[in-house]
């Protein structure tokens, strides 16, 4: 028995770092497991990884920019499984400047997806959750879970665009809770200095713009978090779990920080 068995969740973002730990989580727990992504390639792999344990698992190409496909996808997802019981707004992306080195073009890519395209993907997915009944008595209809960052909960001068997203997703989620209890849950996950592919990238234009050695802004991240070793994707699984489960059914509004310590509120 799986904590999430029964359950149809979509994951945006899977194919690779957080969002593709979060999906073989859940269908380790047990949940179909709606795998969605740009990178069509990527989500195909992680949806085969899925299938070799047995789990049900799809994967769909989903540019989350558009709220065209995010509706199309709820409602395949709804037409296909019934219903849409988790959503977990994960895709991101990132672009580091000095803050006066900042275009309308940099803005711009990091919000059309981070803000607008996590909004719209909660619009999508909560318009579907409403019409549907709760699985048990006394339960919600549906949760959603926004990846946001500790980044959100205050400024960040290199890369001042994706600070302002993800506080963006912080009070998206205050604001969704707010308009959909009783019937739909609303939390989010702020991880830290997490090991992916998004971080080598922070790295990378950091220490170009800083003209430091590749690895520098990496180190100096890692240097103070408390919990002694960078994290992980899978650091953050547990927590995806628990907002999707029984156990979190009457926490909404929420953002937890997942990050070693090194935000302590």
């Amino acid at each position: 028995m799986g904590r999430l068995d029964n359950l149809v969740t979509v994951v945006t973002g899977a194919a690779r770092g957080i969002g593709r730990a979060m999906a073989l989580r859940y269908a380790a727990e047990g949940a179909t497991v709606v795998a969605a992504d740009l990178n069509e390639e990527g989500v195909r792999a992680v949806a085969e990884e899925m299938h070799a344990t047995g789990a049900v698992a799809e994967p769909l190409r989903v540019d989350v920019g558009d709220p065209a496909q995010l509706r199309a996808l709820m409602d395949h997802v709804a037409q296909r499984y019934g219903r849409l019981d988790v959503l977990v707004n994960n895709a991101g992306v990132v672009r580091v400047r000095p803050l006066l080195e900042i275009t309308p073009e940099d803005w711009d890519y990091v919000n059309h997806v981070n803000a607008r395209g996590l909004f719209f993907a909660l619009q999508a997915g909560a318009r579907q959750m409403m019409k549907q009944q709760p699985l048990a008595a006394g339960r919600p209809r549906g949760k959603i879970i926004n990846i946001a960052s500790i980044a959100g909960r205050s400024g960040r001068p290199m890369f001042a665009a994706y600070a302002a997203s993800k506080a963006a997703a912080i009070s998206i989620t205050q604001s969704a809770a707010s308009g959909l209890a009783p019937h739909v849950t609303v939390n989010s996950i702020c991880p830290g200095v997490v090991d992916t592919e998004m971080w080598k990238t922070i790295d990378r234009e950091w220490t170009e713009s800083d003209r430091r050695p590749i690895g520098a802004a990496w180190q100096d991240r890692i240097r103070g978090i408390p919990m002694q070793r960078p994290q992980t994707p899978d650091d953050l699984t547990g927590m995806a779990v628990f907002l999707a489960s029984a156990d979190s059914d009457y926490i909404t509004g929420q953002s937890y920080n997942v990050d070693g310590g090194l935000q302590m509120n």
